[in-house]
């Protein structure tokens, strides 16, 4: 309130005083309008996992353009309009829990884990007014005001940051930050609404001119909705203003304007011939050229559920979708990616089980081991309510978000892991922080995309020789790359570009490219610059460009996952292999095997552990199919990642056999 006060005074001062008792009447103002706001935030809002936020404020600051029109011959009343933007951001109250408990490092006894938890908002608004302006006494420059307000929300100006800290035990730090500090969770605020409030001001004009005034004001908005449509969030705001207004003059007749002096005539070179002179050419030793080939490609699924350490609450990694956004739902429709599919597990076990009616998920919570237990290993205290809670976060999610009948869900906790990871190693705490699910039916089935089409392109990487030259310099140049019109590619600069530009086509543009590319065909290359004065060249040469079928069909098995330092494959992916062999090999289908893992371990023992795994899975494959024409089988150890290994399920979608079998497309027509 104090500094409200203070821009008050300091703006009184910078305009001359006195009473604008000989304003020009006009037919109507124009203005501008600068405010600081103080935002007050009043709010019910609950953090599922360290209770009710209190109350909170913060301050920021509005700009806005306004009109006013006469509403009588008095000129007393008027009506005002205006458009502009307003910032309402805070912080809500801080809310503290200690609803778990750790081992305190320094007395080696469990104590209650105290967290403070802090929300922080920024609300940035489009802001719509009208209203009435009153000046109550004929000689006296004071006024009040009354509007009505909409505020648009402005997008990513709209966004929210949930910040967490340990305040005790000392010396518990979270792993992931390795500080008593992490952010939960930001990006824009979900459900925010358009603003809708009342505004009332008192202002005083005083002129600087016969036709500008300035006026200090004093602003009180009330909102008459809730920012978010999930809880009560309302947000007052005081506002301190200073509004410049331009009186329109009356209307007179002016002098006709001088004639102006004859111009000076001077030679001037033409700029054209000081415009930049370009080259640009292309290094590549080939032609670009895509193969398109048709593809079918078997996810297998990884039924684990990861959680940060102490925590029940599921990681933003996987996707929690919105009654509409799972009304659009569709498995097919998913990335042909491992990753992106798995992140997307619980709305495809969702989906599976609303589909299967008679269908049941068994869902077992476990902790890392050292998460409460007892000396002898079995569960006590917040440990065993830990892995019942995360066990619940999964079950929630799906009851809730997909319609689920409870008792298709079963619940049940266990110390650690059945297959629990090594720890030996930190990681392997990280990988028995999870939620197992187990079916007898099969919704854990693997996720299958048949028949795609999956384009690559050689070569990778396209070096461009570039040249802009100007006797004046070179301001700044810009090159693209187009195919039909729609540019696939561009990057530019300030001054002359560099000598080599290199273009690594990502998947996106050769897939965008693929659409309109033909057998014999070209990309167009332009190269843009302007020199110093503006005067701008332009250059463009075709770069040679193909598309062609491949004559083999891909079936690929991508990810058979195993446990750690396992080489055993399992009855269900037995089950898998065996399946994919009878749907994808043919008598003239050739067969490739690569094992690998992750990159935990010595390297020798990764090496051989990657060959057993992929040993094995052709013995199981050439005991399904003993003709089958295996051509390479190998394992590569972690020396390609494909995956991240900081992440547990990074880490398991590495411990892999990837088996491709390519047919010719015709040996499929035939079986057909």
């Amino acid at each position: 309130m104090k500094r409200i006060f203070f821009v008050l005074a300091i703006a009184t001062l910078l305009t001359r005083s006195g009473i604008a008792q000989d304003m020009t009447i006009s037919p109507f103002h124009l203005g501008f309008r600068a405010s600081y706001l103080e935002n007050f935030h009043n709010t019910d809002a609950i953090c599922p996992t360290c209770g009710q936020y209190s109350n909170g404020r913060g301050s920021g600051y509005a700009a806005q353009l306004f009109g006013e029109v006469p509403f009588n011959s008095f000129r007393r009343l008027d009506l005002t309009f205006g458009l502009g933007m307003a910032d309402r951001g805070g912080s809500f109250g801080e809310a503290l829990s200690s609803n778990l408990q750790v081992l305190d490092p320094n007395t080696n006894n469990y104590v209650p884990f105290v967290r403070q938890s802090s929300y922080s908002a920024s609300l940035t608004y489009f802001d719509i007014s009208g209203g009435l302006r009153l000046r109550p006494l004929a000689r006296f420059a004071g006024y009040i005001g009354a509007g009505f307000n909409a505020g648009l929300p402005m997008g990513r100006s709209t966004t929210y940051v949930q910040t967490e800290k340990i305040l005790s035990p000392s010396g518990v730090l979270y792993p992931e930050t390795g500080t008593t500090t992490r952010t939960d969770s930001s990006g824009v605020i979900p459900g925010i609404q358009t603003s809708f409030g009342l505004t009332g001001t008192i202002g005083y004009e005083v002129p600087l001119s016969t036709m500008i005034t300035a006026a200090p004001e004093l602003s009180y908005f009330y909102p008459l909705n809730n920012v978010e449509s999930g809880f009560r969030w309302h947000v007052v705001s005081l506002h301190a203003s200073i509004a410049l207004r331009w009186n329109k003059p009356p209307h007179f007749d002016a002098p006709p304007p001088p004639k102006p002096p004859p111009p000076i005539v001077q030679q001037r070179e033409d700029p054209r011939t000081m415009a930049p002179k370009l080259a640009a050419v292309s290094l590549s030793g080939e032609p670009f050229h895509i193969i398109e080939t048709t593809v079918t490609e078997t996810f297998p699924i990884l039924p684990y559920i990861f959680f940060d350490s102490a925590s029940a609450t599921l990681s933003d990694r996987f996707a929690q979708l919105t009654p509409f956004e799972i009304a659009q739902f569709r498995e097919n429709e998913l990335p042909h990616k491992s990753l992106e599919s798995y992140y997307q597990i619980l709305n495809v076990i969702g989906g599976r089980m609303r589909a299967n009616p008679d269908a049941t998920l068994t869902i077992n919570g476990t902790t890392d081991g050292r998460e409460e237990t007892n000396e002898g290993g079995a569960m006590k205290g917040n440990g065993a309510a830990l892995a019942m809670s995360r066990a619940e976060a999964v079950r929630k999610y799906i009851a809730t978000a997909w319609r689920i009948a409870p008792e298709r869900l079963i619940v049940t906790t266990s110390t650690t892991p059945k297959n629990p990871s090594s720890t030996e190693y930190a990681e392997g705490f990280e990988e028995n922080r999870r939620v197992e699910l187990s079916s007898s039916s099969d919704i854990l089935r693997p996720i299958v995309h048949e028949r795609f089409r999956e384009e690559t392109a050689t070569p990778a990487l396209l070096p461009l020789s570039l040249t802009a030259t100007s006797r004046i310099g070179v301001r700044d140049w810009h090159l693209a790359i187009r195919k039909s019109g729609a540019t696939v590619y561009e990057t530019a600069g300030t001054d002359a570009p560099p000598q080599t530009i290199e273009w690594k086509p990502a998947a996106g543009q050769v897939e965008s490219i693929a659409k309109t590319l033909n057998e014999h065909d070209s990309l167009q290359c332009e190269l843009t610059a302007s020199a110093t004065n503006g005067a701008q060249s332009t250059v463009s040469i075709a770069l040679p460009a193909s598309k062609t079928v491949n004559p083999l069909e891909l079936s690929r098995l991508s990810l058979i996952v195993f446990d750690f330092d396992q080489s055993d494959i399992n009855r269900q992916n037995q089950r898998m292999i065996s399946q994919f062999v009878k749907k994808s090999l043919y008598p003239a289908s050739t067969v490739t095997i690569i094992g690998s893992t992750d990159n935990l371990g010595e390297l020798q023992h990764n090496q051989k552990l990657s060959e057993d795994r992929a040993f094995h899975v052709r013995d199981l494959l050439l005991a399904d199919k003993p003709d089958a024409k295996i051509t390479e089988t190998k394992g590569i150890g972690p020396s390609n990642l494909l995956y991240d290994n900081h992440l547990p399920e990074g880490r398991y979608y590495c411990r892999t056999v990837r088996v491709e079998v390519e047919t010719p497309l015709e040996s499929i027509l035939k079986a057909q």
